[in-house]
């Protein structure tokens, strides 16, 4: 349970209060998203403490056999935004671990609809990849990536190397920026064609498309920079809330810029789908127990190339 600040702790808590609609699920494995990190790093944004923070989980419902990964989005169903089939842009949503408990916990209230069954044959660590691998098939879907085209992923953590994955496994040509060796060593094993320490390393090539998964100013502005005129350039990184955009340049060599948030339901189950026939590697993600938490956040934040992607395990009943 995070406590505000760098303040994590790990202890006992009442069972969560089951609502109409929804069941109590037994997470077996829940993976750290960059935004877990947020409050963490001192960026709040709506979260108060305390709060259970996690929104990628993978377990079971009592009683059922069969395994889930829980779509975490919150949404009412109703609005336009959710008529359309959008419910990451319903008026009113919601997230666990961001305005309501989270997944890094043995037991966590959701709603029945939510989850999704994993195939039999797909592993629990492929599984829970999903929720981030969504972000990654979402931003390609609606930035029109197919092949024949080149994209430019700027940014090397979990969401960024599974869009790499995500374009190779297409066959879309894909170049990777990322400032961690080791980090640019994976994107190179998951796909990318080129990598580069910088975005204005010259031997990258001109982009059709470029999905920037830092989102600051440095990197939108020289994802801009890297696209062709006619391109575009999708952030989905929120690393920064405000900056300096070169509208001049997007003028006049008519580059599109947008801002992408999550997925649907319907880019939930694709993700899903396309793990289940084309699993990653694995060697870059590190499980730990769900007591040392904290630990894995600091791994996380301080040791980058060391610890790119944590999972924790649940161990039903273990208690404080």
């Amino acid at each position: 349970m995070w406590h505000g600040g760098a303040e994590l702790r790990y202890g006992d808590e009442p069972a969560p209060e089951v609502g109409a609609g929804a069941v109590p699920f037994r997470v077996t494995l829940a993976g750290v998203c960059g935004s877990d990190l947020h409050p963490y790093r001192g960026h709040h944004g709506p979260r108060t403490p305390p709060l259970v923070l996690g929104h990628e989980a993978v377990g079971k419902v009592e009683g059922d056999e069969r395994r889930y990964v829980v779509f975490p989005i919150v949404s009412c169903g109703a609005c336009p935004a959710c008529l359309r089939g959008e419910q990451n842009l319903c008026a009113t949503r919601g997230l666990l671990g961001l305005d309501r408990q989270g997944v890094f916990a043995e037991t966590v209230a959701v709603d029945g609809r939510s989850l999704t069954p994993i195939p039999a044959a797909v592993s629990d660590r492929v599984a829970v990849l999903t929720e981030p691998f969504a972000c990654a098939v979402s931003a390609l879907r609606y930035a029109g990536a197919a092949p024949g085209q080149h994209v430019l992923v700027v940014g090397g953590g979990p969401i960024g190397l599974l869009t790499v994955h995500a374009c190779a496994i297409q066959g879309i040509e894909v170049s990777a920026v990322e400032p961690v060796a080791a980090r640019r060593d994976l994107a190179a094993e998951l796909g990318a064609t080129r990598v580069a320490a910088a975005i204005s390393d010259p031997s990258l090539p001109e982009a059709d498309i470029a999905i920037d998964a830092v989102g600051i100013e440095a990197t939108w502005q020289g994802a801009i920079a890297r696209v062709r005129t006619g391109g575009s350039v999708t952030v989905i990184g929120l690393g920064q809330a405000e900056g300096a955009v070169a509208v001049g340049d997007l003028v006049r060599r008519a580059i599109t810029l947008r801002g992408h948030y999550a997925y649907t339901r319907a880019d939930f189950d694709a993700a899903l789908a396309l793990l289940a026939e084309h699993p990653p590697s694995l060697d870059w993600v590190t499980v730990m127990p769900l007591r040392d938490g904290a630990e894995a956040f600091r791994r996380l934040v301080e040791e980058p190339a060391g610890t790119i992607k944590a999972l924790l395990a649940v161990e039903l009943g273990q208690g404080a």
